[in-house]
């Protein structure tokens, strides 16, 4: 078994932005995620590694480790899915993909960066209407917890009808969560102009956060 941690996975990484050889780095992961113990979980590591291929342009490869990322459960970063959809789309299964889209939106996520992640993925395939949507909900996420933490009506909008009522967030939990706020709302804006639509209460909490950065 080989110990690894977040920040082995981190530097491994790194280097690879700077060689640009992303089949080195997704055979290691891939090795890697055979043998891990420790710090990181094995479903973690499948995901860098369906990372790398799709980096490296071997969608199909990806979509494996994406998909055996999912099989095995464990903890990760973001939701496997929502990736494995990126992958889908551009092996040219659409219906598949969206599917999945569709299931992780059933499931009632609380992580802002499953909205972002999502919303990305259908802006790239043209579907700006879509990643408007989702990228609405992942920010109405992130000031619903700011309202429930603060006990004022910091958002701009309301929680999502179907919100977890019975999660408790703490400080903790909204910082992390402002993190993806100011990506959220860029990508937003992105596609609201891509539909023609006129700036909002949400586009005025992007000028705010980017005149107070």
């Amino acid at each position: 078994m080989t110990h690894v941690t977040e920040d082995d996975l981190d530097d491994l990484e790194f280097d690879t932005l700077r060689t640009g050889d992303h089949i080195s780095a997704a055979r290691r992961l891939s090795e890697l995620a055979e043998s891990v113990s420790g710090g990181v979980s094995r479903a973690n590591v499948l995901l860098r590694a369906g990372e790398q291929w799709q980096h490296a342009g071997d969608h199909a490869r990806a979509a494996e480790l994406y998909r055996a990322a999912v099989d095995d459960g464990g903890e990760t970063y973001g939701d496997p899915r929502a990736y494995l959809a990126d992958a889908l789309f551009e092996l040219g299964r659409a219906d598949e993909a969206r599917a999945l889209v569709e299931r992780i939106r059933s499931e009632r996520p609380r992580d802002p960066e499953v909205y972002r992640t999502v919303a990305e993925v259908l802006y790239a395939q043209g579907d700006a209407a879509g990643a408007h949507d989702w990228a609405t909900s992942g920010a109405d996420v992130v000031l619903a917890l700011r309202d429930r933490v603060v006990g004022v009506g910091a958002g701009t909008g309301s929680a999502p009808e179907d919100a977890d009522a019975s999660f408790t967030p703490g400080p903790e939990d909204v910082a992390v969560a402002e993190d993806s706020l100011e990506a959220l709302l860029r990508l937003r804006y992105r596609a609201r102009v891509d539909l023609g639509r006129a700036e909002d209460d949400y586009d005025a909490l992007l000028d705010d956060l980017l005149k107070n950065a």
